[in-house]
């Protein structure tokens, strides 16, 4: 016997604040963005036991309020989820650090080879994602929306397809939009099998 298994990667809402790289930074999706997702989501009918979200704020506050509108929701948090930490430039406006433009255009030419200063390492952040995947797919038993980031998402797809996750096209070149929706299949018989639906499907 096999069972198919729909994981749907939901990347978070448009953040408040200037243009700026956020990882860490707990910036906040504007409130009623975040209700007119958790309604779109309840609309599509998605039939998930369980949500997994990232711990920060844009992603955690949609799985609340989500989790509000359908109770019999399963929530977890899971720290791995985080996006990227982008160290000393974290959440600063690009125009406030003109200084630093040289280091940002050096990382998007090529993030693997040049780190920005006190930034998690693309290694250690793909390691980390990665990590979480394959027990995630293995621990998997139902239907999961999972709320979290477009570096977290990209990590995923370039762990499942494989894509070479040092190429800088992954970031440049692979559009995950704000409020999209990344849907894979795990069919679970002797072994697993996986495959990728689609890729920053807007929800409406």
């Amino acid at each position: 016997m096999s069972k198919t298994i729909n994981i749907y990667l939901l990347r978070h809402g448009k953040t408040l604040g200037d243009p700026a790289l956020y990882g860490k930074t707990d910036v906040k999706v504007d409130v009623r963005v975040q209700e007119q997702i958790c309604q779109q989501l309840v609309k599509r009918q998605l039939r998930v036991t369980k949500v997994v979200s990232s711990p920060l704020a844009r992603c955690r506050d949609l799985a609340l309020k989500l989790l509000l509108a359908q109770p019999e929701l399963d929530l977890a948090i899971a720290p791995e989820l985080r996006e990227m930490d982008f160290g000393d430039l974290d959440g600063q406006a690009f125009d406030s650090i003109p200084e630093h433009w040289p280091q940002l255009e050096s990382f998007w030419e090529n993030p693997a080879q040049h780190n920005l200063p006190n930034a998690e390492r693309l290694d250690e952040f793909y390691t980390r994602i990665s990590t979480y995947w394959t027990q995630f797919v293995e621990d998997v038993a139902d239907d999961t929306l999972i709320i979290c980031h477009g570096g977290t998402i990209r990590m995923i797809l370039a762990s499942l397809l494989p894509l070479d996750w040092k190429n800088s096209a992954l970031y440049s070149v692979l559009q995950i939009n704000h409020q999209s929706i990344s849907h894979i299949q795990l069919i679970k018989a002797e072994t697993t099998y996986k495959r990728v639906c689609s890729i920053s499907a807007p929800i409406q």
